[in-house]
This record gives C-alpha cells, structure tokens and sequence, in this order.
C-alpha cells in the first residue's frame, strides 16, 4: 500500500518535471556570457517611460509575489530611452531608490506609471517628484539628503553599471527585460501565462 502511494504521489509530480524539462535555452531563456550571482534574484531592467513596461507592471508584481522565500526582486531603472534628457530618467531613478529606502517603492511606482501614462506628466522638473515623495511621508529636507546620501549614490551608479554590463554584450536592448540570477534572460514572448513565467523564472533560479 505505502509502495503504492509513492508511485502515485511521483506520478503527481510527473506533469511540473516534465514541464521544467521542456524549457529551452535559447528559445524560452538565454545563458549569458557573465558570472552568475551568488544570490538567488530576479533582475527586472525597466522604464517608468516605457509604455511596454507600465502594461507588464502587474505581471512583475505578480512575478515578485511567486517568489521563493530568499530569492530576491530588483527593479533597476534605465536611463537609455530616445527622446528623453538622461538627467530626468536619472531623475526617476533616484526617486526609486529613495522611495525603497523609506518602503514606499511600490507606491510610488504604481503612482509615477499612472501619472506619466493616464495622467500624461511629464517629470521634468525635480520639484514635481519632490512633490510626490511628500505626498507618500518623505518630506523634502529627507529627499534632499537622500539625494547625496552615499547608499542612493551607489545604488544608482550600481544600476547604470549594470545597464552598461548587459548592454555590452547585447542582453539589454529595451526594457522590460528579466535576468534570473544575472545569468539567463527571459525571452518571455515565448511565453504563454503567467503561471508558465513563475515556472520558468523557478526553475532557473535553481539551474
């Protein structure tokens, strides 16, 4: 009877390793010529500008939540896209930092997509992001700080760094883009659920 139950109870686990299996390198992720990370994460390179990226933002919401207990979600502002001042996407991306440092990095990413792409402003000016960090509980002697601060200082030269690292080798050429342990990028237009993107990113968190 016990010999019994572990045959079914393999059975049942048949159809997810046999799934896990059917992922291809090169067509559902791509190993990248870099070191990977000691460190079980998730890399989400992203714009608050991006059209593309304000519609995938409950997907990488939802992506965040599936994760594993210690594997970690980063989101790393880039500051490439055509058409816009470098200044106001670094701009944007210190108001991140900042507004993770406090917690409140969800808030005001939900509040930054909405703005720029219903509400259509443009943060241009440095005194309008103030305003927002004020309206989540950072006033603004706390952002002038932060914004010379050596941790936001350093996270934010780590994530150019890191836009330049995937850049060089041809891994980041628009955003939204995924890499899982710094080593595989999603290719998530292969893709066919959600579900199947928890799968993946799963399974490579463990390759």
């Amino acid at each position: 009877m016990i010999k019994k139950l572990k045959v079914a109870l393999f059975a049942l686990c048949l159809p997810m390793m046999a799934f896990a299996t059917d992922f291809e390198d090169g067509k559902h992720y791509n190993t990248l010529s870099v070191e990977k990370s000691e460190t079980a994460k998730v890399t989400e390179f992203f714009s608050f500008y991006c059209p593309h990226c304000f519609r995938f933002e409950p997907v990488a919401i939802a992506l965040e939540k599936s994760l594993p207990e210690g594997a970690v979600f980063e989101k790393s502002h880039v500051n490439f896209l055509g058409g816009l001042p470098s200044d106001v996407q670094s701009n944007l991306s210190y108001a991140y930092i900042i507004a993770k440092q406090h917690g409140k990095e969800h808030e005001v990413a939900q509040q930054l997509f909405n703005a720029i792409h219903t509400q259509h402003i443009r943060f241009t000016d440095m005194k309008d992001l103030k305003a927002l960090m004020v309206a989540n509980g950072i006033s603004e002697p706390e952002y002038d700080a932060a914004l010379v601060s050596m941790p936001v200082l350093a996270a934010e030269k780590a994530m150019v760094e890191a836009q330049e690292k995937y850049s060089k080798i041809n891994a980041l050429t628009g955003v939204p883009t995924f890499i899982v342990n710094d080593k595989y990028k999603l290719n998530t237009s292969a893709l066919k659920s959600q579900e199947e993107l928890h799968e993946l990113v799963a399974y490579l968190l463990k390759k």
